[in-house]
């Protein structure tokens, strides 16, 4: 079941989340696009992945999970099949729209839930950094060859196989290795009558609402300094160290997630993420005035270990906090929110750059950061309801 996860983000982050930039870039270099275009394409994909995920959680409640990730790899692949003909704007805006909508049901809503259900306590924090490494895997492994073969194919050619892999890749794991529950477990679509979209007493509780909103401030400041991050160290640093700090930043990202699942099953989880959301405002910070190699890669080290680690505990937290029957609506409306950072950070960082400098930026998120703390800390303390 780890194994299968893994594969599945693997590939729905290796050609999806991490390939936005191949993609922008190629469709970039067409006279019928602007960048300013396909960056509004890429937010705009992001915002709908992010509602879209409140319809799939009742879905995967009520229906088998094979199945609605399977539905969603046909329409992803689709349309990321379709990309690389479309002739004008409106094409690329609704080709990431519906890509965002099918990933919704791919990733990290169905990844996160099967995890929470199969596995109880102190297992669960080690599976999901096992399942959650391959957000980055697919970045390290499919996101470069991808870019070799758009640059020897052109995405005319490339974009069509991409979604054939994408789509056979996900379909094929999730209906014979994935399984939506344990034999004999009591499931969701067992319960009786259909329940809102939403689990509004959840969402209007002090805890949703604090980490809710610390969350967008967390990923904000992450994905904007993470699209950000070449261009301000190739300033500072030349290229070649901000080529190196990409792989640096997956490569300490990993083993920082991974140490981390082992760590909080003997320390305590509220007090583990302040720790990294302090971590990140340190790396930020240092990436803010970095000025030679030697700050630039520590910088991108101290950060690159928060990554992971604060992506993992986010549904480690709200399952803690809520139980596995309510997860899945719980997790969609939190995914819903944090993606308002991820599409708005780099969009924030990339104006305040313009306005003032890559110090003024990375700065800011570092700030974003430290609010960030404080408000995670007002939410107050996690209550197990599984114990």
């Amino acid at each position: 079941m780890v194994g299968g996860m893994f594969l599945i983000l693997t590939i729905s982050s290796g050609f999806g989340f991490y390939n936005m930039s191949v993609y922008m870039n190629a469709l970039a270099a067409k006279p019928e696009f602007a960048v300013a275009d396909i960056s509004a394409a890429t937010a705009l994909m992001f915002l709908v992945s992010g509602i879209t995920g409140l319809g799939v959680a009742p879905l995967i409640e009520r229906y088998d999970i094979r199945w609605v990730m399977t539905g969603g790899a046909a329409v992803g692949g689709s349309s990321l099949a379709l990309m690389g003909v479309a002739v004008d704007t409106s094409q690329v805006w609704a080709l990431y729209a519906v890509f965002g909508f099918g990933n919704a049901a791919v990733s990290l809503i169905p990844g996160t839930t099967i995890v929470t259900r199969w596995f109880p306590g102190p297992e669960r924090s080690v599976a999901l950094a096992v399942v959650s490494t391959g957000l980055s895997t697919g970045g390290v492994v499919l996101t470069p060859i991808s870019a070799v073969v758009i640059r020897d194919l052109g995405v005319e050619l490339a974009l069509p196989w991409f979604g054939l892999i994408f789509f056979m890749g996900i379909s094929a794991v999730a209906l014979t290795v994935v399984r939506g529950w344990p034999e004999g477990t009591k499931r969701g679509g067992d319960i009786g009558a259909p329940r809102p979209w939403l689990d509004w007493h959840a969402v209007r509780s002090r805890f949703f609402v604090g980490s809710g909103i610390a969350y967008i401030l967390i990923m904000g400041a992450q994905v904007g300094a993470i699209a950000h991050l070449i261009n301000h160290l190739e300033k500072v640093a030349g290229f070649a160290t901000a080529s190196a700090s990409v792989s640096v930043l997956a490569v300490t990202s990993i083993v920082g997630r991974l140490l981390g699942g082992w760590i909080v099953t003997r320390f305590p989880i509220r007090l583990f993420t302040m720790l990294n959301i302090v971590g990140q405002w340190v790396g930020l910070t240092v990436l803010a005035f970095a000025d030679d190699r030697f700050s630039a890669m520590g910088g991108t080290v101290l950060f690159g270990f928060t990554v992971g680690n604060l992506l993992m505990l986010q549904p480690l937290l709200l399952v803690k906090a809520y139980g596995v029957l309510r997860y899945p609506r719980v997790y969609s409306a939190a995914y819903a929110l944090t993606t308002l950072g991820v599409a708005g950070g780099p969009l924030a960082l990339g104006l305040l750059y313009q306005s003032f400098s890559y110090t003024m930026s990375f700065g800011v998120a570092g700030v974003c950061s430290i609010v960030a703390l404080f408000i995670f800390y007002s939410a107050g303390p996690v209550v197990d309801v599984e114990t």
